[in-house]
C-alpha cells in the first residue's frame, strides 16, 4: 500500500485539520485521502529531504508496527517534557523503555496485574465503590466528573500506590496536573506543572522508600521499589518515579473517562440500562457487588466493550522508527513519525457496520483482533493492564446501576478534549435516581454528537 502524499497548500491546510482538532482531523484526512498519507512539510532535513509526517488509519498497517517493537518505539505526541529534571525523568514511563529493560519491567510488571492478584484486592476496591455510590445524592444534578474521579481514583490507588488512601490524595491531584499539561503546545497547566513536578516526583519517592523490606506487597510501588533494576542494581528515581507515576495515571485517568463515557450512553439508552440492570440484579442475587459475580455478564462487558470503541480512550497514537524500516512496502528512515488513528481504525465500517452508532450487541457476533480493536494496544507493546481496567470499569458500572437509575440533567452539554487520553468537557451533569424510578432519556447536546450518532 502506497501512501497519498500531499505537499504544499493541501499539506498545509491537512496539518491545520489536525492541529485544530485532531480527533476530527484525522477523520477528515482518512476520509478525504484514505488509510495511509504522508504530509510533507517545507523544512528540509540535514539531508536534503523534506520533512514528512505519515498517519495510518489502517489495521494491516498498525499490525506491521507493532509486531516490530525493536524498530518502531512509542513517541510522545505531547510538549516535551525534558524542560526539568523532574519532568524528564516522570516521563519515562513504561512505554517509552526500549530493549532489555522494556522486556524486563513488563515481565516483572504483569503478574500483579493478572485476575487472581486483582481478585484478592476486589473485597477492598468493592467495599469502597459501594461507600462511594451510597454517599453521592439522589434527585439533584451532579457534575459527572465530581463523582467519578474520587471513586477511580481510589480503585487504582489500591493496585499502583497500596490502600492508603489519605497518602495518595496529593499524588492523585498532581496526576491530573500532568494530565491537564499533555498537549502539543505549552499552556499554563504545563507551566505549572513544571512547579510541582518535583513534588509529584518527591511523593512517590518518600513512599517508595517507606515500602522497600516489603516485599511481599501487592501494590506496584511496593514491587518496583523492592525489586533490583535489570542490572540488578537498586531501581533508579528514573524508574520508580516514571513508570508508578505513568501507571497510576494510566489507570485512573482512563478508567474514569471509560466510566463516565459510559453512564453517559447509558443514559442515552435507557431500553439498554434497565435491561443492563435487570442482568446485575439477576447476578447479585440480592448480595452485594463482587468480581467474581459480574467481571463476566455478558451484557456489562459488551456496554464496556462498545463505549471504550466509540470513545478510544487514546485516539491518536504517535511511534517513531529507531533505525530504517519499512511500512506498506514504503522505505522509510530513522527518526520517521507515524500518527495512528486508533480512533478511526475502531470505526472501520468492515469491521464494525453502522460505526458512529452506539450498538452494544454487536459484540455477540464478532470477535476483532487487537489490531481492529486498538483500545488496549497490541504485539509486544499490548497494555499488560487490560484485565484491571476492565474489571475496576466493570465493578464500579455494576455497584452504580445496581443501586441508581442514571439520568441525564436538562440542557447537558457535552464536548470532548484531547488530553492524550479523550475526556468528556463541557456542562457534564446527571442525575442519580433511586432504583424503581422510570428510566428516561433527557437528549444531550453538544461536540459528542461528532463522535457518537444519537436521536435529534
Amino acid at each position: 500500500m502506497k501512501p497519498v502524499r500531499l505537499k504544499g497548500w493541501t499539506a498545509l491546510r491537512s496539518f491545520a485539520w489536525f492541529v485544530t482538532n485532531p480527533v476530527l482531523g484525522t477523520r477528515r484526512i482518512h476520509q478525504e485521502y484514505g488509510p495511509f498519507v504522508e504530509l510533507t512539510g517545507p523544512r528540509r532535513s540535514k539531508g536534503g529531504e523534506q520533512s514528512a509526517i505519515l498517519m495510518i488509519a489502517d489495521s494491516e498497517l498498525y499490525r506491521e508496527m507493532l509486531t516490530d517493537t525493536d524498530k518502531w518505539r512509542n513517541t510522545q505526541i505531547v510538549t516535551s517534557a525534558r524542560w526539568s529534571e523532574a519532568t524528564r525523568r516522570l516521563s519515562k514511563g513504561v512505554t517509552r523503555l526500549t530493549g532489555e529493560r522494556h522486556a524486563y519491567y513488563r515481565k516483572l510488571l504483569t503478574p500483579p496485574l493478572k485476575r487472581p492478584p486483582i481478585l484478592a484486592l476486589a473485597p477492598d476496591m468493592a467495599r469502597t465503590a459501594a461507600e462511594h455510590v451510597a454517599s453521592w445524592p439522589t434527585d439533584i444534578p451532579l457534575i459527572t466528573t465530581h463523582i467519578v474521579k474520587p471513586l477511580t481514583s481510589s480503585l487504582a490507588t489500591y493496585l499502583v500506590l497500596g490502600d492508603d488512601l489519605q497518602r495518595a490524595k496529593p499524588i492523585v491531584e498532581l496526576s491530573d496536573l500532568a494530565i491537564q499539561a499533555s498537549l502539543p503546545l505549552p499552556t499554563p497547566a504545563f507551566f505549572r506543572y513544571l512547579v510541582k513536578a518535583a513534588e509529584l516526583e518527591q511523593a512517590l519517592l518518600s513512599w517508595a522508600e517507606d515500602k522497600r523490606g516489603q516485599p511481599q506487597g501487592r501494590d506496584i510501588l511496593s514491587i518496583i521499589a523492592n525489586a533490583p533494576d535489570e542490572s540488578g542494581n537498586p531501581p533508579s528515581a528514573e524508574i520508580i518515579g516514571g513508570i508508578t507515576g505513568f501507571v497510576f495515571a494510566a489507570a485512573y485517568d482512563t478508567c474514569q473517562n471509560t466510566l463516565s463515557w459510559t453512564l453517559l450512553m447509558l443514559s442515552q439508552y435507557p431500553e439498554i440500562a434497565q435491561a443492563l440492570a435487570a442482568e446485575i440484579d439477576d447476578a447479585l442475587e440480592g448480595g452485594p457487588v463482587t468480581i467474581q459475580k459480574v467481571g463476566e455478564l455478558p451484557m456489562l462487558n459488551n456496554v464496556v466493550r462498545e463505549t471504550m470503541r466509540l470513545f478510544t480512550p487514546i485516539p491518536i497514537k504517535m511511534r517513531k522508527s529507531t533505525r530504517p524500516a519499512s511500512l506498506g512496502g514504503v522505505e522509510v528512515g530513522a527518526a520517521q513519525r507515524v500518527v495512528i488513528a486508533a480512533l478511526e481504525i475502531n470505526c472501520n465500517p468492515t469491521m464494525y457496520p453502522d460505526p458512529h452508532e452506539f450498538r452494544p450487541q454487536r459484540w455477540d457476533t464478532i470477535k476483532p483482533t487487537p489490531f481492529e480493536y486498538t483500545v488496549f494496544g497490541a504485539g509486544g507493546r499490548m497494555c499488560p493492564g487490560v484485565t484491571f481496567g476492565l474489571q475496576l470499569v466493570k465493578l464500579a458500572i455494576a455497584t452504580i446501576v445496581s443501586q441508581r437509575v442514571i439520568e441525564l440533567a436538562p440542557r447537558a452539554k457535552v464536548d470532548y478534549r484531547l488530553r492524550v487520553t479523550l475526556q468528556p468537557a463541557g456542562n457534564v451533569s446527571v442525575i442519580l435516581r433511586h432504583r424503581g424510578a422510570p428510566y428516561r432519556r433527557v437528549p444531550l447536546r453538544g461536540r459528542i454528537r461528532d463522535l457518537v450518532r444519537l436521536e435529534a
